[in-house]
């Protein structure tokens, strides 16, 4: 496809500058001394003023703002018009600067006026049919006289004058062309690279609002089966039944492998397609380690492994809060399940140089050197060749290595057969900010994670003392809004149940808790219908299936608790008893 004219830049609309005027009126004084010599001064001198007072005119009208305003057709009428003017000029010099019989200064005239000429080849590049007129006018006139009085005098030097200016002039036409094929293919190419940019920003945008509706529709049944074990938990208890009892702990187990494919298939997906963006901040690193210390030592003493942790306070990191987080409560973890009875994993903070280096150790059984390059792909695990559900999925690693990139940061191991792992997450150091208050997961952060991040679930819970009695419920998911009114409704709370946000509005006076989900329909934004009945004077409770930065940035800010889906009973109790 070959571009629209108006799509290049006018070869002159950059090219009239003032440095470019005096140097050009240097020279042509410079000629006007030179031709002096040979003919009565007045003459070159006249000759080279108009010239220099036709350039001077040219400079001051293509450098007015009204001239620049234009249309490009109405600039290059213009350019063209004084371009074949002064070349005519120019060219009249067969006449005003000629001296017959003279070679010197015949010779520099033609060296001037192919001086001229490479000028315009160079400076109107991108516009042949005036590059092409401008040499003509300029050079054909003194070469043919010079042919003409070489022939007629028998003085074969002026022919090869003549010749040579006459070729000369050809032969910049031709590379005035082919500039202005090699132009036009920029132009094209540069059209093409700016629609694929195009396409590519429309595609990351259609990628976004794709993963969003994706991670909120999946989310949706995994949360609502989250909801429903709760009471088929308390019912199985009450009678006794262990039938019941197995069944339910096998879909509980299902239940979270379920929520953990999930939750790790789509993050990976959303940062491979460069959604997931980090905010990076100065984070310090005692705070966060030891809440993640104390989130973890419950499950290291089940198993009886030891956790010590030595970093410094005052160090400070630069980071994403959460995604810190799960970087290190994944090596954590690992470590954990790794490491024997009785055995100690060591989270120590080691300085370098402009950096810091988390360092996670354990007293595992350790990875062979062939097998360390693999540990960071997607469903690989070292020692878990049957497939166990219950030693994860083999994403943890890749997870977290994916995040440590993000933060501009990476994931070392160092390990062997036998002699355990150190895994080395390594951050750029940063200056300590004012007043930072460090992410810590639970009661503590208005936006909680998902529930692979929380303590084993625990599907019998006995009736709670809330101060909450009555919630509204805005839910446009039948299935969610009835697990959810049932959970509510075991707990002895009061719950009235509506699905759109203008419906919200008309009950907001009712119940001391309103719990919104983010999506809602009509298009309508939960987090906008939360801010409002915030306003009101409500307390709210967000939930949602979406995992973007920008809308757990939104609840930090208007102070608004959020859940990300799937939501255990455990975390929706702890929500509430906040209130």
């Amino acid at each position: 496809m070959t571009p629209l004219r108006d799509e290049r830049p006018d070869p002159e609309d950059n090219a009239h500058t003032v440095a470019s005027l005096w140097a050009l009126r240097a020279c042509e004084l410079v000629c006007a001394l030179m031709f002096a010599t040979a003919l009565p001064w007045q003459q070159p001198f006249a000759w080279f003023s108009v010239i220099a007072a036709m350039g001077v005119l040219r400079w001051w009208h293509v450098n007015r703002p009204a001239f620049r305003a234009l249309p490009k057709r109405d600039r290059q009428r213009v350019y063209r018009i004084y371009m074949w003017v002064l070349m005519s000029f120019v060219g009249s010099a067969c006449w005003f600067l000629y001296v017959p019989g003279n070679v010197p200064i015949l010779a520099v005239l033609m060296s001037y006026l192919l001086g001229n000429a490479t000028l315009i080849a160079v400076r109107l590049t991108g516009d042949v049919v005036r590059t092409t007129i401008a040499l003509c006018l300029a050079v054909l006139p003194t070469s043919i006289r010079l042919i003409v009085d070489g022939i007629r005098g028998d003085h074969a030097l002026l022919v090869m004058m003549g010749t040579g200016g006459m070729l000369m002039t050809v032969t910049m036409v031709f590379l005035s062309r082919a500039q202005e094929i090699g132009v036009m293919r920029q132009v094209e190419q540069r059209r093409r690279a700016e629609a694929a940019a195009d396409a590519v920003a429309a595609l990351g945008v259609a990628k976004s609002r794709f993963f969003a509706a994706v991670s909120h529709d999946l989310r949706q049944p995994v949360h609502a089966i989250g909801l429903y074990l709760a009471p088929l938990a308390g019912l199985a208890q009450a009678t006794q039944d262990r039938a019941a009892l197995r069944a339910i702990d096998g879909i509980t187990q299902s239940w979270r492998a379920l929520d953990d494919l999930l939750s790790q298939v789509l993050d990976l997906t959303r940062m491979d397609s460069g959604v997931v963006q980090a905010d990076l901040q100065p984070t310090e690193l005692a705070p966060l380690v030891a809440g993640l210390v104390r989130q973890h030592s419950a499950v290291a003493e089940a198993v009886g492994v030891r956790i010590v942790a030595l970093v410094q306070p005052g160090a400070f990191a630069m980071a994403d809060g959460l995604m810190l987080i799960r970087v290190l409560s994944n090596l954590l973890d690992n470590a954990i399940k790794f490491s024997p009875p009785g055995g100690t994993v060591l989270l120590a903070l080691r300085p370098g140089v402009g950096r810091w280096r988390l360092q996670v150790r354990d007293a595992g059984p350790g990875i062979a050197q062939a097998g360390q390059a693999r540990i960071f792909e997607e469903f690989v695990q070292g020692h878990n060749e049957a497939r166990d559900r219950r030693q994860g999925l083999g994403l943890g690693l890749a997870i977290a290595r994916r995040l440590a990139l993000l933060m501009n940061g990476d994931i070392a191991v160092r390990s062997a057969p036998g002699q355990g792992c150190c895994m080395t997450l390594t951050l750029s150091r940063a200056a300590p900010a004012v007043q930072v208050d460090p992410p810590q997961s639970g009661a503590h952060d208005p936006v909680t994670v998902p529930s692979a991040l929380m303590p084993a679930f625990r599907p019998a819970l006995p009736v709670p003392l809330l101060a909450v009695q009555e919630v509204l419920l805005v839910e446009d998911d039948a299935l969610v809004a009835a697990a959810t009114s049932d959970l509510l409704t075991q707990w002895g709370l009061r719950v009235r149940h509506v699905e759109t946000s203008a419906e919200a509005l008309e009950h907001a006076a009712y119940g001391q808790v309103a719990i919104c989900d983010v999506r809602l329909p009509h298009a309508a934004s939960g987090l906008e219908l939360a801010i409002t009945l915030r306003e009101a004077g409500k307390q709210v409770l967000l939930i949602s299936g979406e995992t973007q930065a920008t809308l757990r940035d939104a609840a930090r800010r208007h102070q608004l608790r959020l859940l990300i889906k799937p939501v255990s009973c455990t975390q929706l109790l702890t929500a509430l008893q906040d209130f």
